[in-house]
């Protein structure tokens, strides 16, 4: 009964969703309402209706966010949101969480199991094991990643599959094929993974709107909200800078990653007392990364709004021009706040 009503309450949202189709009786797809999705090719759709347990839930691969269908519905017709949830209630469900209540001696709570660090990664090649003449291997060199990072870096032959791994209940099939993908793990302070990503070899991912997902985030711990790449490397004490995806990451000592751009709302508590620059992709013509830096600034957050004579668009590109030095010295030099921030990202947006 609660796929029947969830599909029913897609159905009624879908004339507010852009490019909204569905793909099969199990997946549906759109523009993510949320975000806003790409700003630069309106034919990208990049938010999923998906089943997971009976129940469909909801993913952005733009921006991230993961939400119950009842979130969802919250997030973006309120007044549908309570037609939904009066309508599972009645079925006998609970309408906020997308999960039939269990009687009470069925109800067991237990802490988060963690796999052990070797059993997640077993399955993958470590980069630094890799020959030079592996398509892994040249990817990492030809990105100019460090080599001090090389054995933090994996290598799958069918990301497919190890999706299944990492999180056993998911269907991977309705966002890759079976290919090669090289996989970045995340880790917690205890060491244990508990998400992967993992990035597309295939240069025509880079240029093809319609190829398969660049990025695919899989996490092994779905109680951890939101996703920080480095967090425990970077030292709280001093400037800690805040880029965009993984890669990025590592070019620039003390610097962390966001996963989905929406992660800007929560700084870990580890970060709560930290000087901390906030260095979003250098796309003026972005709709989304200048509202953003826009809503950093309101925050009172401090960013880096590029200089004119840079046209990379991030760190991996600026890397092939610049030291990591030089890139440091640029970040540093244009970090702003207040009113100058404000003053310096009108005049850098093209939107």
């Amino acid at each position: 009964m609660s796929t029947f009503v969830d599909k029913k309450f897609i159905n009624l949202v879908s004339p507010q969703l852009e490019r909204f189709k569905w793909k099969n009786d199990k997946l549906a797809n759109c523009r993510c309402p949320i975000c806003g999705d790409s700003t630069k090719n309106k034919s990208k759709a990049r938010g999923f209706f998906f089943i997971k347990k009976n129940d469909f839930f909801y993913k952005c691969h733009n921006c991230g966010v993961g939400h119950s269908l009842y979130r969802f519905l919250e997030a973006v017709n309120p007044s549908l949101m309570k037609d939904y949830s009066l309508e599972r209630w009645k079925n006998g469900e609970n309408g906020k969480s997308n999960y039939i209540k269990p009687k009470e001696e069925q109800m067991i709570f237990s802490k988060p199991k963690f796999k052990p660090k070797d059993d997640l990664l077993k399955p993958l090649k470590c980069v630094k094991d890799l020959p030079e003449d592996h398509i892994c291997r040249q990817f990492v060199e030809m990105r100019k990643i460090p080599k001090k990072f090389y054995d933090m870096l994996y290598f799958t032959d069918n990301f497919l599959g190890y999706m299944k791994v990492v999180d056993p209940e998911l269907n991977p099939a309705q966002w890759t094929n079976q290919e090669p993908r090289l996989v970045i793990p995340f880790f917690n302070k205890k060491n244990q993974v508990v998400a992967v990503q993992g990035r597309s070899l295939s240069m025509k991912d880079e240029f093809n709107a319609r190829s398969t997902l660049r990025y695919i985030t899989v996490k092994s711990d779905h109680s951890i909200d939101r996703l920080w790449y480095g967090m425990w490397r970077a030292n709280p004490k001093k400037r800690v800078y805040v880029v965009e995806g993984p890669l990025d990451s590592m070019f620039i000592d003390n610097t962390v990653a966001m996963v989905g751009a929406a992660a800007i709302d929560q700084v870990p508590a580890r970060f709560a007392n930290t000087e901390m620059v906030y260095v979003l992709d250098n796309e003026p013509r972005n709709l989304q990364i200048v509202k953003f830096n826009e809503n950093l600034i309101k925050q009172e957050k401090t960013v880096c709004i590029w200089p004119n004579g840079i046209k990379d668009k991030d760190i991996n590109d600026m890397i092939y021009r610049f030291t990591p030095k030089q890139i440091k010295k640029i970040m540093d030099d244009n970090a702003v706040s207040g009113l100058e921030a404000t003053m310096r990202l009108n005049r850098w947006r093209k939107v």
